[in-house]
């Protein structure tokens, strides 16, 4: 049988946590239009779904400063190795991913619920979308970085 270091255990958290984060948003945008007509489910939903996602994004960050030592990649090394450009690229991807999904759930969400349904559609969704886009983006980098 394979023995599991440390460092495994940390790269299984890292993917568990991308798994929610990221997996999370696929199933709650494919849920969300089914919930539209009963409001207060829809944010029971997302609110229960907000508090495991943000605890997956937090595994995120503490598990990929671990992996990305394991990875024996220094942070002054982002610019002048191409694993540290591929890590450059999947950090500022993780960073949009985190921002849409903070400014859909504490600024747009709320904020915009009286206006209209286009105008909503675009925000919400929109930022929902980006959000997911990037995080989907940073794991592709990922595997390209565990690939190295």
């Amino acid at each position: 049988m394979v023995t599991f270091t440390l460092a495994d255990y940390v790269l299984w958290i890292h993917i568990i946590a991308a798994c929610v984060w990221i997996g999370g948003q696929i199933v709650l945008g494919m849920i969300v239009p089914l919930l539209r007509s009963d409001v207060r489910l829809l944010r029971s939903v997302a609110f229960t779904f907000q508090n495991a996602a943000w605890v997956a994004f937090a595994a995120l960050i503490v598990t990929g400063v671990v992996n990305v030592h394991d990875a024996g990649i220094s942070w002054t090394q982002l610019d002048s190795t191409p694993e540290g450009r591929t890590l450059s690229i999947k950090l500022f991807l993780v960073i949009v991913s985190g921002l849409a999904a903070a400014l859909h759930a504490y600024w747009a969400t709320p904020r915009l619920r009286t206006a209209s349904v286009k105008v909503r559609a675009i925000a919400v969704g929109g930022l929902g979308g980006l959000s997911l886009a990037a995080a989907m983006a940073a794991a592709l980098f990922g595997v390209a970085i565990a690939q190295s």
